[in-house]
């Protein structure tokens, strides 16, 4: 003898109430919020799927790999690379005067 399934209602009574004394403007405002929730569920749901199905990291996975870093690269970075080329303040006299003035 099969089981008879008995149809859950999604929407209490009490629910039901509510909605139905709203006006068709809020009806429409509380179906779009719960399409908002509703795709927001799905998207948490696909989200720890995602993070589920990720694998593990192995630990000293690479050890012993050939790693490249330059020789100067604790070496101090000249002041060009911080201020720029044409900082007002790093400027000589002489090279201040190749700066053009802007006109109005």
């Amino acid at each position: 003898m099969a089981a008879q399934m008995v149809p859950t209602t999604v929407v209490s009574p009490q629910m039901l109430e509510v909605l139905e004394k709203l006006s068709p403007e809020l009806r429409q405002l509380v179906f779009d919020f719960a399409e908002f929730l509703r795709h927001s569920q799905d998207q948490v749901i696909e989200a720890q799927s995602v993070k589920a199905a990720k694998p593990k990291r192995i630990r000293d996975f690479d050890r012993g790999a050939v790693v490249w870093m330059s020789d100067d690269f604790d070496a101090p970075l000249p002041d060009e690379f911080w201020f720029g080329e044409n900082d007002p303040l790093m400027m000589t006299p002489e090279s201040t005067q190749s700066i053009v003035p802007v006109s109005d």
